[in-house]
């Protein structure tokens, strides 16, 4: 039905209208707790566990919002959230969904390992009728894909260098996880916050063993409960510093 829905709305509607529409939908559904141990959702009903009072944070891959409004809000007045995301139509609604988000600072960059314009792409709609909204990609490789857009890579570790603090990362970046996580080691190192990250294929040992290594233990959800991370196990993974 969602997928039906999407196919639909991408068909008859302009992108940014797409957009809006879709990500309406997706903040009704979590008003009304819908999706509360789907795997595609089940992460977001989780942050009260993963973000406090205070804290900042950042959404690496912000998209439209969907993480970053409810971590503003449970960051609240005195906290602060980056959201990072470097698609221009995308951003533009995700600048819509967090007008309210006075703690919210949007960073209009992909994030990597050189600071230069790079073409972002996504072939979702030729695989399921409609654009998927977290299915962007850096194209490094420069295959051909059915929508592109241009952006600017930043290096993470200098855009947020400054920080003085950092207790929560969410990364959701599709493939690009193990460059980007690498690259920010130094912040981990110095502030060890909680990580929140989706990442598979060859990128998941990789990530698994970088945040092994930096003293981390992974944890999956299970029914809405943190169970330690498995070797088998394909879901989004959180990182807790092993204190």
């Amino acid at each position: 039905m969602k997928a039906l829905i999407h196919k639909v709305l991408y068909r008859t509607l302009p992108l940014e209208g797409y957009l809006r529409a879709v990500s309406r939908l997706f903040f009704l559904w979590q008003r009304l707790g819908i999706g509360r141990y789907a795997p595609a959702t089940e992460y977001v009903y989780h942050l009260p566990q993963l973000v406090r009072p205070g804290d900042t944070a950042i959404d690496i891959g912000a998209n439209l919002g969907y993480y970053a409004r409810t971590i503003s809000r449970l960051a609240g007045p005195a906290g602060k959230v980056y959201a990072v995301e470097p698609v221009a139509p995308i951003r533009k609604v995700l600048s819509r969904n967090l007008r309210r988000c006075g703690n919210t600072e949007i960073i209009p960059y992909a994030l990597g390992t050189e600071n230069k314009p790079i073409t972002m792409a996504n072939d979702s709609a030729r695989e399921t009728g409609y654009f998927g909204t977290g299915q962007n990609f850096v194209n490094d490789g420069g295959e051909k894909a059915a929508v592109e857009f241009t952006a600017q890579m930043r290096r993470g570790s200098e855009l947020f260098g400054k920080l003085e603090r950092l207790d929560f990362v969410k990364c959701d970046i599709e493939g690009y996880e193990a460059v980007v996580m690498n690259e920010m080691r130094p912040l981990l190192e110095k502030f060890r916050p909680a990580v929140l990250i989706e990442t598979g294929g060859a990128n998941r040992p990789q990530i698994v063993a970088l945040f092994t290594e930096l003293g981390y233990r992974g944890y999956t959800l299970e029914h809405g409960q943190e169970a330690p991370l498995t070797e088998n196990s394909t879901k989004d993974i959180i990182f807790r510093y092993a204190h």
